[in-house]
């Protein structure tokens, strides 16, 4: 097909440009290279497209119906390019994005009038849930802030570092205590997530680990939040959910000294050989706030 539209578009230039020659300095060819070509398009089509003569060239009736639909053929590619070379330069579409629900109510959601500002020909389309979607099957364009690794076959990219925190509200220490080591914690109510696998045991430095069970297991972060700062137990959480409640005394952070290393937040993708720029815009847009 590749041949075939260089034929065709040797036959187009030699027709516009009024000789094999002109053609044939356009295609950056000799004339020689150029008669060949229509000599052999012509014989693939089984017909004589041009009368030739010393001085001019000239369609014949059927050739000028082959210029015709050979002239709308390219002007259909050139079209398709133009098409791509907007889309490059001016996203557009419908953008898919999944995101745990928190993560995105406070970083996509809060952003999300400055983005569309910026890319006014963008649809969003935006589930906030607590899980890891298959991606392909949901046909979703991006995955945010997602802890896990993921499965092998998705681009995963960092876009921020994280940390688990435990803590509880003043008044349920007030009442329990505050504990000096992990094994402590087994007095106390813990508030668990129903996501994490196994959601009883409790990870801290150097490796040790502590089975507790749990008072009240939900399968939304936002919720375990509630119920600590309600005084019902103490939650383990990723700091940007709780920096803020921290600060301002509605909560505090315990056993901060035996902390786990800090984590990496991702957002996942379907590998492709060409991401579409809808999806690179989101992604360069969402690292810069999540740096500022």
């Amino acid at each position: 097909m590749m041949d075939k539209l260089k034929l065709m578009r040797t036959f187009m230039l030699a027709v516009e440009e009024g000789s094999l020659a002109q053609a044939a300095r356009a295609l950056g060819i000799s004339k020689a290279a150029a008669s060949k070509q229509l000599i052999e398009l012509e014989s693939e089509l089984n017909t004589q497209l041009i009368n030739r003569t010393t001085r001019m060239l000239k369609l014949t009736e059927i050739g000028e119906s082959y210029y015709e639909s050979v002239k709308a053929v390219f002007s259909a590619v050139r079209e398709a390019e133009s098409v791509v070379t907007q889309s490059l330069d001016k996203p557009s579409g419908t953008l898919r994005i999944a995101s745990h629900r928190y993560f995105g109510e406070r970083f996509i959601i809060n952003h999300i009038k400055e983005f569309l500002s910026l890319y006014p020909d963008l649809k969003i389309d935006i589930e906030l849930a607590d899980r890891f979607p298959d991606i392909e099957r949901e046909d979703f364009d991006v995955l945010c802030g997602v802890s896990h690794e993921g499965p092998e076959h998705l681009v995963r990219k960092r876009i921020k570092t994280i940390r688990h925190v435990l803590c509880a509200s003043p008044e349920y220490i007030a009442e329990f205590g505050m504990p000096e080591s992990p094994d402590d914690l087994k007095q106390f109510h813990y508030i668990t997530h129903s996501f994490r696998k196994p959601d009883t045991i409790l990870s801290f430095k150097n490796d040790k680990e502590i089975f507790l069970d749990y008072v009240i297991r939900l399968n939304d972060a936002q919720a375990m939040l509630q119920c600590a700062l309600q005084g019902l137990g103490f939650i383990k959480i990723f700091n940007y959910f709780v920096d803020e409640h921290i600060r301002q005394g509605r909560l505090i952070e315990i056993l901060k000294e035996y902390s786990e290393p800090p984590k990496s937040l991702y957002i996942f993708y379907k590998q492709q050989k060409f991401l579409p720029n809808k999806i690179r815009v989101f992604i360069d847009f969402l690292t810069k706030k999540l740096d500022s």
